[in-house]
């Protein structure tokens, strides 16, 4: 069968339209909405939403990145810049793979082929991430589809192999700007396949100089990036923020709050009481009188001495094999470690029949990959987004290494039923990227419904720019269903959680200067403009509770009452 190699520009510009075909798909169909608050902040923060004017101190991510996002939205601030960028990250990764099988020298068949199995693949796998989506998924696809075009990769024209150069390190530049932690999740992946390429024969073959050249740029635009960073954060409110930042990790993501009940005495000592205490576990830092940097390191070192003598390093260690193992195996990842498995067999059925060299980097992968969960699990830090992105690497390394091992092995298989076996997984890929596409679909409607009217709230807010309203951090934690949207409203929120992890940054204090507000607790005291805002039910909870025992002469009333799309949003102020 005549084989047709389209030039690599050619094959990119196919890749690229067939992608964005994806993509105005996905978006037609369900639109992208936000998984999970982080992203929704800091679009907030690039879009000028948080402070009055967009910033490029997105905190989590980096500042080149933030700063390029920020500067879109000073050009046209209807437009959500964030989440079409965030959302088509997924679809540029999609391209390139599609690239990858476009541009080799088969027929027009085995692409046709190949096409359909990694959009089928990508849709059953990804759909319901790409309409509901994360950075950190974003950026472990960028540079697991980096890893898989550079592990692919075989003799080629110059013009290709800059080409495919070029590409790379902009995933890996993306993904270092995204998440700098997904970055060194993918970075071993590369190690192994720069090294088994000089591998051949049986006989070492000598590294030139232009294989060097990829692998000196990445590290020299990680560098870049990184001093960039520095200066960004070079000022003493940033750095004392840092060090805030990293404790407060500590505390809220890894070893927990102390309890009140059995460390009175440590509590006394930082002049909390039982009620800011309270506050503490409702994230309300606004709400506990000399909350800084130091009474957060404090906390940090209480809370990291009580769990390690609650939990022993055995016990840990068990606890953290129990969670990645039930994390690696959980059927929620389904879609994505089925399809690994798969390609792993097929690996080891190639490398037994045709080049057992091959069991070397597979066996060097996943030991580094175990290495990734088992300390991931050791921490007790696995949420989904993460577990996902470990599997989403796992899946398109072993693609690679077995599109590899096929490429080399294609001419030595029996032909019969080669055909017959394609056709099947291909009908079976694209029958389970219908059934995925249904179920995101269906997901999709069910957020909107369920986590979108607190973005209503907020826009609703902003009608009203001279009242205030502090929303209690935890009721405000389902803003996902924020959709992307081609007409946003990017002025200034109005609306104020009662803490978060953006609390005591420069970026917080100059929100505060532009909204009017000194101190939270003050304001909530003294402006008749200032509501607190209760969700869902007439109960002021621990908010009440609090104000109660501090301020007894003054009580909460309830001022008002919103509804927006079924949901009721209760407003409160102090009696005066």
């Amino acid at each position: 069968m005549r084989k047709d190699r389209y030039g690599a520009g050619l094959s990119l510009a196919a890749s690229l339209v067939l992608s964005v075909f994806c993509g105005f798909a996905v978006y037609a169909a369900m639109g992208f909405v936000y998984a999970i608050g982080d992203d929704v902040i800091m679009r907030d923060i690039v879009s000028g939403a948080f402070t009055g004017k967009p910033d490029g101190h997105a905190i989590f991510m980096k500042y080149a990145l933030g700063f390029v996002l920020s500067r879109f939205y000073l050009l046209n601030n209807h437009i959500d810049w964030y989440g079409f960028f965030m959302a088509g990250t997924l679809f540029l990764a999609l391209a390139v793979i599609l690239y990858r099988g476009l541009s080799a020298e088969k027929s027009l068949l085995w692409k046709g082929a190949y096409a359909g199995l990694a959009v089928g693949l990508f849709i059953a796998v990804m759909v319901f991430h790409a309409a509901q989506f994360e950075w950190t998924v974003s950026a472990a696809m960028l540079g697991a589809s980096g890893l898989y075009l550079y592990a692919t990769g075989t003799k080629q024209g110059k013009g290709q192999y800059i080409l495919e150069e070029i590409l790379i390190c902009l995933l890996l530049f993306l993904t270092f700007c995204i998440r700098p932690d997904v970055f060194f999740m993918v970075m071993p992946g590369f190690g192994i396949s720069f090294l088994w390429k000089f591998v051949k024969s049986g006989k070492e073959r000598k590294i030139c100089f232009q294989e060097l050249i990829l692998p000196a740029a990445v590290f020299l635009t990680a560098g870049v990036v990184t001093l960039i960073e520095a200066g960004a954060y070079r000022e003493d409110g940033w750095k004392e923020f840092q060090k805030f930042q990293a404790a407060r990790t500590q505390v809220y993501d890894y070893s927990g709050i102390p309890s009140f009940e059995a460390n009175p005495a440590f509590f006394e000592e930082l002049g909390l009481s039982e009620h800011e205490a309270r506050n503490l576990r409702h994230y309300a830092l606004y709400l506990i009188e000399g909350m800084d940097r130091e009474m957060m390191e404090a906390l940090s070192e209480e809370s990291m001495r009580q769990n390690a003598l609650e939990t022993r390093l055995f016990s840990r260690m068990k606890e953290g094999i129990t969670l990645a193992w039930g994390q690696f195996v959980h059927k929620e990842y389904f879609p994505a470690s089925l399809p690994t498995l798969l390609f792993f067999i097929g690996i080891l059925v190639l490398a037994f029949l045709y080049e057992r060299r091959a069991l070397v980097p597979l066996a060097l992968f996943w030991g580094a990959e175990g290495i990734f969960w088992l300390a991931l699990g050791f921490v007790g830090r696995l949420p989904e987004r993460v577990a996902f992105s470990l599997h989403l690497i796992a899946l398109l390394a072993m693609g690679a290494y077995f599109y590899r091992l096929y490429q080399k092995a294609e001419s030595r298989i029996p032909q019969k039923g080669k055909a017959a076996a394609v056709s099947g997984i291909l009908v079976l890929c694209l029958a389970a990227a219908v059934f995925q596409w249904k179920t995101a679909a269906a997901s999709n409607a069910e957020k909107i419904a369920r986590d979108g009217n607190y973005q209503l709230f907020k826009t609703a807010c902003k009608e009203e720019p001279e009242n205030i309203y502090f929303v209690e951090t935890f009721m405000a934690e389902p803003v996902g269903g924020a959709a992307v949207t081609g007409r946003g409203d990017f002025r200034q929120n109005n609306c104020v959680t009662l803490g978060d992890w953006y609390s005591t940054s420069p970026l917080d204090e100059e929100r505060f200067e532009a909204l009017g507000i000194e101190n939270a607790e003050e304001t909530i005291l003294t402006n008749p403009n200032a509501y607190l805002v209760v969700r869902d039910v007439e109960d002021t909870g621990f908010l009440g509770s609090y104000f109660a025992y501090k301020y007894p002469k003054l009580s909460l009333v309830l001022r008002d009452v919103k509804v927006i799309e079924d949901r009721y949003y209760y407003l409160y102020q102090v009696q005066r």
